[in-house]
């Protein structure tokens, strides 16, 4: 198997895997469809919003140069309709927040600074000459760049998208993501006393993921470790990006790397230096990436949220993101790690100050799911980091700013 077995650094495992993974086809959808999807082309405005000055504020439209004396009101103009008379000097208008402002005035005077007597309009004091009205093109003008591609589109994308005249938008096609188990160890459900298997939990776990993070999952279930049947399996997937768990270490019945070297696995790389995690591989089968994670639950977890989130933003056209990074300061102290980057899970408190605290969870079991779901961050321990203090600053991943984690 090409690429080897030696331990590769998370920067340089994403590199490699960024330089494999490559974007699907584009498809025009609704604006009501667009929601999450990456934008695949540069969407200039289609027209000048907005369209004409309107009024910012409900008042009387006018000549500032006209306000030394009182004014016949002559028209009223709400918004969605025009002037009916024009604007003629020594005269105001009433007008209503959004609607065109007659061709001449340059104020909008605040209703709140006039006062009316016998039909005519007084501009009292404090009100302010040029002011209220917004000029044609002021929130955007035809042409300008709105959404550029790669951007993931949220509701507040598509609310600017229709103003500036668009029904439809070209996104990138959602990456279809085949998810697969290997074990004899794993059942789809148990009964009391019936065996020495245990419930697969990577598989929905990792469907989820994919799901929150703009893939389409397709569920390939789960392989025995048997050769035969998994080389079958990994033949006929029809998918953008293949993720399996477990069997991808070096167990007699780990089978996993050595039925992909009997297909033609191209390795990017076969280990990380990262704990949890170690155990993941990345590279293809003929046109088929494969990214293969640990078999215990924690540090499959931990391997998606480095890899496979990263790995299905670059195949829907959104760029490589990789998992963002803040400070926090240590609740209690933490010893000094090995050559490899490592993850503690842990809860987070915000103290007085507004900083966040990380209080690293007594038990780090890879094989503990209970303890992932009660953790509210990891802090990632670079390689052969000393020891740090209660107080200390440290680099955390928190989870409720990664979707779906």
């Amino acid at each position: 198997m090409e690429g080897g077995g030696a331990l590769v650094d998370i920067g340089e495992a994403l590199d490699r895997m960024a330089a494999v993974l490559r974007p699907g086809g584009t498809a025009s959808v609704l604006l009501d469809d667009a929601l999450g999807r990456v934008a695949a082309v540069d969407m200039p405005a289609r027209l000048d919003a907005p369209p004409f000055a309107v009024a910012a504020m409900d008042g009387y439209a006018l000549r500032w140069t006209d306000t030394a004396a009182p004014l016949p009101c002559v028209d009223t103009i709400q918004a969605g309709h025009l002037a009916e008379t024009p604007l003629l000097p020594g005269t105001c208008h009433r007008i209503f927040t959004g609607a065109p402002v007659p061709p001449g005035a340059d104020t909008v005077v605040v209703q709140e600074f006039t006062e009316e007597i016998d039909g005519r309009v007084i501009i009292l004091s404090g009100a302010e000459p040029h002011r209220h009205i917004r000029a044609a093109g002021s929130n955007f003008k035809r042409g300008q760049w709105i959404v550029l591609s790669g951007r993931r589109l949220n509701a507040r994308d598509i609310g600017l998208l229709a103003a500036s005249g668009y029904l439809h938008t070209r996104v990138h096609q959602r990456p279809r993501v085949a998810v697969l188990s290997t074990g004899d160890e794993l059942s789809e459900a148990l009964t009391p006393g019936g065996g020495a298997q245990i419930i697969d939990a990577n598989r929905p776990t990792l469907k989820a993921l994919v799901r929150a993070w703009g893939g389409i999952p397709i569920d390939l279930g789960i392989v025995r470790d048997d050769p035969d049947a998994l080389a079958r399996i990994l033949s006929t997937v029809d998918a953008d990006l293949l993720v399996t768990s477990g069997g991808a270490s070096v167990g007699d019945f780990d089978f996993l790397s050595r039925t992909l070297a009997g297909l033609g696995f191209e390795a990017a790389f076969h280990k990380v230096r990262m704990r949890p995690g170690k155990a993941t591989l990345f590279g293809t089968v003929r046109s088929l990436p494969i990214l293969s994670l640990p078999g215990n639950a924690c540090a499959a977890m931990i391997a998606a949220l480095v890899f496979l989130k990263p790995a299905i933003a670059l195949l829907g056209g959104a760029g490589r993101q990789d998992a963002v990074r803040e400070l926090a300061i240590l609740g209690i102290p933490l010893a000094a790690v090995g050559p490899r980057t490592t993850f503690l899970r842990g809860r987070l408190d915000r103290e007085a100050d507004s900083r966040l605290t990380f209080t690293a969870l007594p038990s780090q079991d890879n094989a503990m799911l209970s303890g992932l779901a009660a953790a509210d961050a990891v802090v990632v321990r670079p390689p052969s980091a000393p020891a740090v203090r209660t107080g200390d600053s440290v680099e955390i991943v928190r989870f409720d700013t990664v979707a779906g984690f």
